[in-house]
């Protein structure tokens, strides 16, 4: 499908995350998102020969999100375990010193390097 003509990059926002209030039905917010993976990336032929990439965003309980509105900010509250708090810093990491390898291998290695150091 990659030598069709791309007509649209497309979001699509999926997940979950746990927020502080609830929200009024009907009404509009707008949000900031950080912390939020891109999973997926779908290239969808369209009817006049082209195709839009559509782009996956996953929400999550690390996910940092804010709901505005006119008077107020709901915010997320994140969840993390020890686990996941060690993963999140690995990664930030890897993003810090530029790591040629990919997330996993990063991780791997780097777990493998704080156990033989325990």
């Amino acid at each position: 499908m990659s030598d069709l003509k791309l007509n649209e990059n497309q979001l699509k926002i999926s997940g979950r995350c746990n927020i502080l209030s609830g929200l009024t039905l009907g009404k509009n917010y707008d949000l900031t998102l950080g912390d939020v993976e891109c999973r997926k990336c779908e290239e969808i032929p369209t009817d006049d020969g082209e195709v839009d990439k559509i782009y996956t965003l996953r929400l999550s309980n690390l996910s940092d999100v804010s709901i505005i509105s006119e008077n107020e900010i709901i915010k997320s509250k994140q969840k993390r375990s020890q686990s996941q708090a060690l993963r999140w810093k690995i990664e930030q990491r890897r993003e810090e010193i530029g790591s040629e390898l990919d997330k996993e291998a990063f991780y791997v290695r780097e777990m493998s390097r704080i156990i033989n150091n325990y």
